[in-house]
């Protein structure tokens, strides 16, 4: 995130103030940038008995930061400290610049695989890869329904304390949310119905990404199933659909056991030209994993682990991704790269 202090700000500095301006400088250092567009600004902060008191070397990184600024566009937006209500103040500076940024999933525990697979193998990914590392960016569990329990929770001491958070308490948050379509066949706006109420509520909350296949389990690159043991027919099937069909395919449960022409008209349609052997492969089997003892493991524990294969690469994430948008995994780095 780039921020600025206006002169104005430096002008009033008290004990507290300063409390603050410690804060955000401290916390910032390496993943925020301070921006500072003119000499003056420069000077304002120089003759403030905060930057007189810093360390020499915390002084030189902000007169760097100075000479860095020449190479930032004006255009960016800017994140700005100011006594002003349209800007923000030291004590709302110094929460949301402290604090880690969030991204939001369905499971943290399994789902994240499939975002460290994406964060890896993008050069768009890079920082944010940093970041995690240093325990500036965190998972958390949304849980599906949970998600709006999460947000409400990051937003509740904010709610509660609008003497000094008097703006709408998600500008506080820094989160970052990414949900499923659940969709079954291609037709469906953006999510499935019952997921509707969900997606309206993230949309008033937080930034967001709604995966355009079905699940995450369906961009696994077609070349990760060799390492799957067994399940030959049930693979074999699955690899023979064409790339719309394996977007919206139900890879943990296949098709629900009763005749295909009883199944929803859409889906039909959507694979309507597969034979009879796959259709029964598909009704009859469930793909499966097993442990060491024989006996089943969690599908969404091992699927999961998938992505952590080393025959992951960029291109076959792409070339997964390329049927609803080649360039959405790309994208989903971008969006979060542009918050943090």
């Amino acid at each position: 995130m780039i921020y600025t202090f206006s002169n104005s700000i430096l002008d009033s500095l008290n004990e507290q103030n300063l409390d603050s301006l410690d804060k955000i400088w401290s916390s910032s250092k390496g993943r925020h940038f301070l921006y500072i567009d003119n000499e003056p600004n420069l000077r304002a902060i120089q003759s403030t008995y905060w930057f007189q008191h810093l360390r020499k070397s915390n002084q030189a990184q902000i007169e760097e930061q100075f000479i860095a600024s020449a190479t930032i566009p004006k255009r960016l937006p800017k994140f700005t400290i100011a006594a002003d209500a349209h800007c923000f103040s030291l004590t709302e500076a110094s929460e949301i610049l402290s604090k880690h940024f969030t991204i939001v999933l369905e499971n943290r525990e399994y789902d994240a695989h499939f975002i460290n697979a994406i964060i890896n193998n993008y050069k768009e990914g890079q920082l944010i890869n940093e970041h995690l590392k240093k325990g500036w960016i965190v998972y958390a569990n949304g849980g599906g329904s949970n998600i709006p329990n999460e947000i409400n929770g990051m937003k509740d001491r904010f709610e509660k304390n609008k003497t000094e958070f008097p703006k709408h308490s998600n500008i506080y948050i820094r989160a970052f949310v990414i949900i499923d379509s659940d969709k079954k066949y291609p037709s469906i706006a953006e999510v499935a119905d019952d997921k509707v109420p969900l997606l309206d509520f993230i949309k008033q909350n937080a930034p967001y990404h709604v995966m355009l296949k079905r699940e995450m389990e369906n961009y696994l690159p077609d070349e990760i199933y060799n390492e799957i043991s067994r399940n030959e027919d049930f693979k074999k099937a699955y690899i023979a659909l064409n790339p719309s069909q394996k977007d919206y395919f139900d890879l943990e449960k296949g098709f629900p056991d009763k005749n295909f022409n009883q199944l929803d008209v859409d889906i039909q349609n959507l694979y309507s030209n597969i034979n009879d052997e796959s259709k029964k492969v598909f009704r009859k089997e469930k793909l499966t994993f097993y442990k060491e003892d024989d006996k089943k493991d969690s599908f969404k524990a091992r699927f999961s682990r998938l992505f952590l294969s080393q025959n992951i690469t960029k291109q076959n994430l792409e070339m997964r991704a390329k049927s609803t948008n080649e360039n959405e995994l790309k994208e989903i780095l971008q969006k979060i790269n542009e918050l943090l």
